[in-house]
């Protein structure tokens, strides 16, 4: 619960301590008191958007604390573990501080926190409930017949889950299966074309030695003519050579058997020699390829490998087929997964149904307890209905396929529509209390605020709505601004607002009533501005019916 609220040189309040008790606490006051100031200060300390224009004027510098007391079990202390913010459990003191500038400081327990963070914790702890309460928009109805009915969504989160993440598979495979089907074709044609021109391993290297002899045959055939005619003629100098020694050879044997030995050898080698020159230059005049022919094969080939980037054809030819076989089992993985997406499907529909089936059982639980509430509050004639319609395909989310929004009937035989739509001012105050009586054990905020909520009411209703609320407060801490006197006589504390001028400075100031000076509060609100005997008395009898 709000255990206190300092406030300082917010606007027109100079310094300001109140302390709340819990309870139903009642803050009256006349028209431009200052009671919407107390909203603004304490959404400022629970991280609502800080604005210049709150500092008082002539002040540099504002505050605001706001000092809470939680239960031991109350999941906020759990958030403030996982955020890593330093607690001792029992008390939250968040303080904002506000410079002239705008710039604004944040801190919770005395630790700088984040504005965005603070304002999930005031979350938490205050809800602000008027005529625009947030209960009368649609997008909230889901949540409050879940928080209700206190249905658990957790397989349906699961099983959308698995549903979104098999969409998101597929459709990101059909992304890249598109892509991969135009590579595909790329890759039949690559593949087709360097088939065609067949490329043979280590071609490239013989066709160009091919065509280096091809191309220079003339010359190299008239080069194995003057070898042939040298070789030829050595070779009878050799047999001369060595016949002319074999005449001295008795003589001088020692000195010449060297000798024709080592003539020997030279004829052998003379000999071999002419016989590669020989083999060498049947070669050349036998190569089968004309130069034509040749040159456009190389040039066929070397064009390829200019066109696919690559040095070695038929590598890259056997890496084009590898990824067209991967590619070719495309379809089995794509077929795979929509089954897969098809099975995730069913088992959310499967899931979404159910909790569906079980909105409905709490739905009529809802309508009949909100029902009973609305007798007291003088809508016995209202009928309240939730309607249900289901999302698309497209729209399916964790809370499942179901699409709520409240109707009413307010008059029999008028047709039923929107809460927002169909009820009139007073109609509408007295449905969001009895929806946030009926709704409020299903809440974990311990303290609600509810600002002039009797609007477009009077007498007998709003005192229906002051015990109503009375009752609310025996669950939680009830702040209520109000101009009922009806609902301000049910308060178990009541602060008054009020300003004044001093030296031509206005500031605001908060009174709390004692027992005695109740009446006359009660009785200005019934007067106005010169209050009556006759306005004391019926101040008097309508406390006295509450104490």
């Amino acid at each position: 619960m709000l255990e206190s609220l300092s406030i300082r040189n917010i606007v027109l309040i100079e310094d300001l301590q109140i302390s709340f008790k819990n309870g139903l606490c009642l803050l009256t006051g006349e028209t431009g008191a200052g009671k919407s100031i107390l909203l603004d200060a304490l959404g400022l300390a629970l991280g609502a958007r800080a604005e210049a224009r709150l500092l008082r004027p002539g002040a540099s510098k504002a505050q605001v604390t706001a000092n809470f007391s939680l239960p031991p079990t109350h999941p906020l202390w759990k958030e403030l573990d996982d955020q890593g913010i330093h607690h001792e459990g029992g008390e939250l003191i968040f303080r904002r501080t506000l410079e002239g500038d705008g710039k604004s400081k944040c801190f919770l327990n005395d630790q700088v926190i984040t504005q965005s963070l603070m304002r999930q914790l005031g979350q938490e702890l205050v809800e602000v409930h008027g005529q625009f309460d947030k209960l009368l928009q649609p997008k909230s109805h889901l949540k409050a017949l879940d928080d209700y009915g206190k249905v658990d969504k957790s397989m349906v989160e699961e099983a959308f889950k698995a549903y979104r993440e098999a969409r998101e598979t597929l459709k990101t495979f059909q992304e890249n299966l598109g892509r991969a089907q135009e590579r595909q074709a790329f890759l039949r044609f690559a593949s087709d074309e360097i088939e065609k021109i067949n490329p043979k391993p280590g071609e490239v290297p013989e066709l160009e030695r091919e065509r280096a002899l091809i191309s220079h045959r003339a010359k190299m055939a008239e080069t194995f003519k003057v070898v042939d005619q040298g070789l030829a003629s050595a070779l009878s100098g050799l047999f001369l050579s060595h016949k002319t020694l074999t005449r001295i050879q008795d003589l001088l044997s020692e000195k010449i058997n060297p000798l024709l030995k080592t003539a020997d050898r030279a004829i052998i080698e003379v000999q071999e020699l002419c016989e590669e020159l020989k083999f060498l230059q049947g070669e050349v005049e036998s190569t089968p390829h004309d130069l034509e022919i040749l040159e456009n094969r190389l040039y066929a080939i070397r064009g390829l490998a200019r066109k696919y980037q690559t040095e070695d054809l038929l590598a890259t030819l056997k890496s084009f087929q590898e990824e067209l076989n991967s590619l070719d089992h495309g379809e089995d993985t794509l077929k795979a997964l929509e089954k897969k997406l098809e099975e995730g499907r069913y088992t959310y529909l499967k899931n979404a149904n159910h909790l569906s089936k079980i909105r409905k059982e709490k739905a009529l639980e809802l309508q009949k307890a909100l029902t009973e509430e609305l007798g007291p509050l003088k809508l016995g004639q209202v009928h309240f209905r939730v309607h249900f319609d289901v999302f698309s395909e497209d729209s399916w989310g964790s809370n499942g396929v179901d699409r709520v929004e409240f109707f009413i009937q307010t008059n029999p035989g008028i047709p039923e529509g929107p809460l927002s739509t169909v009820a009139s001012g007073g109609e509408l105050s007295r449905l969001m209390l009895a929806l946030k009586v009926v709704l409020v054990q299903s809440g974990a905020v311990p303290t609600l605020i509810f600002d002039e909520i009797e609007s477009g009411t009077g007498g007998a209703v709003a005192a229906a709505m002051g015990e109503r609320l009375y009752a609310l407060s025996k669950s939680l801490q009830i702040l209520a601004i109000t101009h009922s006197p009806q609902i301000a006589s049910y308060g178990s504390e009541h602060l008054v607002i009020s300003k004044s001028v001093q030296e031509g400075v206005t500031t605001t100031r908060v009174h709390v009533l004692e027992e005695a000076e109740r009446d006359e509060e009660i009785a200005r609100m019934l007067a106005g501005e010169e209050i009556t005997e006759e306005a004391r008395a019926a101040a008097r009898r309508l406390m006295g019916v509450r104490r």
